[in-house]
């Protein structure tokens, strides 16, 4: 490839070699989030190692709960001092009763999108016609499908949004304002391309993220003769998505009577509006430089070189009509090369879009939807593992604030990220199951294992009889 067509292609295009991100276990937190970056299968073995460890400790503290005088915490022990497997259970029916505890939720967010789904391979009933076919034998089988029309569609997309939002919120994600978004228009990284977007395209729009981190990525550049240069670069680890498109706005050929959802990994806050459709790349005077000045400069030679033709024709008293066609023949054939070349560069930056998000793009639509309820579930199995452990082996009645604040501590300590605890909710959920006392100042205390298992037990039973 010669040096001029290296130039045509530009800094940021084929020219950059580019690496992928590296977020490590030490990677810098600027923000304070509600997300626990702990495996829940992980955070659950360790609970239990723990409570192995400290069974003295938590001896006392269940004594207190015991207001009776009887002295359940043996109960949790055999005669050689080890634990027994109550623990266990109890973590088990946690998850149980918090997986029932999702089901509407579940119906709310996941069973009522799919119907404004994109991706969805089934047909809707059409409840008239269908109802004729069974009051008249003769009628014919429908040929036409209804669809709901733009009000109810928009009705329908705000409630699957609030319940989106619910779900969302469950999972530790944050939802961006819309002076986020209008700032990030415009803006890339090193790695990012510069687009324009109209954010009047959207009947409705949300964009969430969580893991704000500043992670690091490779680059290897032509000013630094190709030298593997690293960044520091603020990044979001997770980032979902979710418009509904005006009717007729035609963006990226999506369907604007559906819902979409879109989920990436790893999104530098500068590219958030690489994620949006309808974007159209934003040439700076430098692009424009670049594809027009060779052209008009080879325009400029070949007019100087026709109108010496020129002259000389008229000299030998040719047709002059004839060197005129010629020079407009290599004008024309000039502003088409400089099109082309326009026209080439946005390929080549859109190609570099592609090829990021293809590589960012961790789910869409349905898939979305599951992952995010999974996660919300798993989040906050999370915080009640951490709520109640931390309250089972306090020596003392612990307090909301005093709570959040323990758990935070102990979080920074084992995985070095600081969490913005959720105590409230947590709390809440074991209230609701009766494991949970509050003595004259509202300050807080759990039931043993084996008691714990005794209301989850019967809570369980309950739950299933009002259902």
């Amino acid at each position: 490839m010669s040096v001029r067509s290296l130039f045509k292609i530009g800094w940021n295009d084929w020219s950059d070699g580019q690496e992928p991100e590296v977020i490590g276990p030490a990677a810098r937190h600027w923000a304070v989030e509600c997300y626990v970056p702990i495996n829940s299968g992980d955070l659950r073995e360790f609970l239990l190692a723990r409570h192995r460890s400290a069974m003295p400790t938590v001896a006392v503290a269940a004594s207190r709960f015991d207001r009776s005088g009887s002295d359940r915490s043996a109960q949790g022990r055999s005669a050689s001092g080890a634990p027994d497997h109550s623990l266990d259970e109890v973590f088990t029916r946690f998850a149980d009763l918090l997986h029932h505890h999702y089901r509407p939720l579940f119906y709310q967010f996941a069973h009522r999108y799919s119907r404004l789904d994109p991706d969805r391979d089934t047909r809707p009933i059409d409840w008239i016609s269908a109802i004729n076919c069974f009051s008249t034998p003769t009628s014919s089988t429908p040929t036409s499908w209804s669809h709901p029309d733009e009000r109810q569609t928009l009705e329908d997309v705000r409630r699957i949004a609030d319940a989106g939002r619910t779900v969302l919120v469950d999972a530790g994600y944050t939802e961006l304002p819309r002076e986020v978004l209008e700032d990030a228009i415009g803006q890339c990284s090193h790695w990012g391309v510069p687009l324009d977007v109209d954010l009047d395209l959207f009947d409705a729009i949300s964009v969430y993220a969580r893991g704000d981190v500043v992670g690091r990525r490779a680059k290897r550049r032509w000013q630094t003769y190709y030298k593997r240069v690293v960044y520091d670069v603020p990044l979001y680890q997770r980032v979902v998505v979710m418009f509904k498109l005006r009717p007729g706005s035609c963006a990226d050929e999506l369907d604007d009577r559906m819902l979409h959802l879109r989920m990436f990994k790893n999104i530098p806050k500068n590219d958030i509006d690489m994620l949006l459709p309808g974007t159209r790349v934003r040439f700076s005077w430098v692009d424009y430089l670049r594809n027009f000045v060779p052209s008009l400069g080879g325009m400029g030679l070949t007019l100087v070189k026709l109108l010496r033709l020129l002259l000389f024709l008229a000299a030998i008293t040719v047709s002059i009509a004839i060197a005129f066609v010629w020079l407009c023949v290599a004008m024309l054939s000039y502003a088409g090369r400089s099109l082309r070349n326009h026209w080439h560069a946005k390929n080549l930056h859109m190609l570099n879009l592609t090829r990021s998000l293809y590589h960012q793009k961790l789910d869409s639509n349905a898939g979305v939807a599951c992952r995010l309820l999974k996660e919300a579930e798993s989040q906050r199995y999370r915080e009640i593992l951490l709520a109640y452990c931390l309250l089972l082996e306090a020596e003392s009645p612990l307090s909301i604030d005093q709570l959040a604040s323990r758990v935070r501590r102990y979080v920074k300590e084992w995985i070095d990220v600081e969490v913005a605890f959720r105590a409230q909710e947590a709390v809440q959920l074991l209230d609701a199951w009766g494991i949970v006392r509050r003595d004259e100042d509202l300050r807080l205390s759990v039931a043993a294992p084996d008691e714990a298992l005794r209301q989850l037990s019967a809570h369980w039973q309950a739950s299933f009889e009002a259902d």
